[in-house]
This record gives C-alpha cells, structure tokens and sequence, in this order.
C-alpha cells in the first residue's frame, strides 16, 4: 500500500446533542506524534446517506488538532434520534488526501463520568503522594477508564451510554478500573515480575468485572429524557431462565425519534 497508515485518536462514538450548538474534534498520529495536516474536509451524513454538512472545512491549531463547529441549526430538533450518522473527516497530509470516518450517535444528552482523583485517595489516601512528578492528577487514568466502560456498555450488550439516567450505577466499576490501570502503571515502571502494586492491579482488575457484570441501572429506553420508571433497574447483560423471565428486562437495540 502507497498510503501511509496514520491513526486517528477515535476511543469512542462521537456524541451529537440535538438543537445545541457545538464542536467537533479529531487527531492524527504517526510515529508517536500529532500530525499537522496541511488542510482538512468536514462531512456529516445521516443514517440515509443525506448530507447534513457537506465538505466544511476544518480548523487546524498549531498542534495539528482539526475542528469544526456545528451551529444549533445543522441539528434540529426534526432529526431522528439515535445511530447510523457518520463523520467524513477528508484531509491533507504530505500532499496526499486521506479520509477518517468515526460513527456518531444523535443524542438528548451525553453520560459523564461520576469519579475523581478524590475519590480514589479516598481509598488509599497516599496516593497523592505516590503520584509521579510528571502528573498532576490521575486525570489520564480517569478518563481512560472511562472511555473503556463505555465501549463495554455497548459491546457487551448493556445498550447505549446516553440512554443512562443513573451515572452513579458506574461509580464502583469506574474506580476499580481506575485504581487497576494506576497500579498496573505503578509495577510496570518498577520492571518486577510481581510485587504489591501488581498485588493491588489484579485485586481491583478482578473487583471490576465483578461489579461491571452486577451493574443495573434507570434507563430511558423511549428516548424522551426522562426516566423509564425510576423504581425499575435494567441489567444490561442478560440471564437465561428455563422456567419465566426474571425481574430485570434486557436492554433492546432500537432506533428513536
């Protein structure tokens, strides 16, 4: 192949909120650095395939970083709800054109996280201290949890992420996940082939996928941004009975308005 495969930094679906303006932002990487391309094309299509945004061309900062910004207008409140749209992000480096394509889901609203660096002192209170010079929280970790949850929420058939009306549900397996990749980090910078920070990894590894696969949660599967019934909790991975249902509903796939 001519073309040089540069990565686009892509963790996730890119989330639209309906009738709000907002940006939009990819990077491009090569050889352990952000690539400044020198021009760049935006395109937004719907489910069909119609264009909403059209060739739009992009922001470029200096760090190479392109952006575009959606006006209130581009999204109305008319567009259907849901999965299917897609990102063309058509651009230029070394002379050479390439298009990165990302999925976007067209939402009421967007799930965030509920933990901080608090909340993980708040179990070992020394890690404050144990924090390398080089960071200034474990921000990094935080979020790399995160964005690993929510790729689990749809590839393991928990539903969609902004369809959750009770962030809280992730509070545990988001902080067992966090504390994981912070020690794992910890003993492989220690270059030992065991030790109390891998001790510490493998017990909260563990600790994740159990409280993950236990996670329930209000859910608001009709997509009107309110909950389903707040008394009710949807399981996302499912339970096979032989004899009647249980009590807690699987989450469908559907598409809404």
């Amino acid at each position: 192949m001519s073309d040089t495969p540069y990565s686009a930094n892509i963790r996730f679906f890119e989330l639209l909120q309906r009738d709000k303006a907002q940006s939009t932002t990819i990077k491009i990487f090569r050889d352990g650095a952000q690539v400044v391309p020198t021009s760049g094309k935006y395109t937004l299509q719907k489910p069909s395939g119609e264009n909403i945004v059209l060739d739009a061309t992009c922001n470029i900062d200096g760090d190479g970083t392109c952006s575009i910004t959606h006006t209130k207008t581009q999204l109305p409140n008319t567009l259907v709800l849901g999965e299917g749209y897609m990102q063309l992000w058509t651009l230029t480096i070394s002379g050479t054109e390439y298009t990165f394509r990302r999925m976007v889901s067209l939402v009421l609203q967007k799930l965030f996280p509920v933990i901080s660096d608090t909340d993980l002192t708040a179990v070992y209170s020394n890690l404050d201290a144990s924090r390398p010079s080089s960071l200034s929280s474990y921000q990094k970790y935080i979020d790399d949890a995160w964005y690993t949850i929510l790729r689990k929420i749809r590839g393991q058939g928990k539903g969609f992420e902004y369809l959750v009306t009770s962030p809280s549900a992730f509070y545990e397996s988001h902080r067992h996940l966090a504390l994981y990749l912070i020690f794992r980090d910890f003993h492989s910078a220690l270059a030992q082939s065991n030790g109390r920070f891998l001790d510490l990894a493998n017990e909260h590894n563990q600790a994740f996928h159990m409280e993950f696969s236990a996670i329930s949660f209000i859910y608001d599967e009709d997509h009107d941004n309110v909950p389903d019934d707040a008394d009710v909790r949807t399981r996302g991975t499912p339970t096979v009975f032989t004899s009647r249902p249980g009590s807690y509903g699987r989450t469908r796939y559907r598409r809404y308005r």
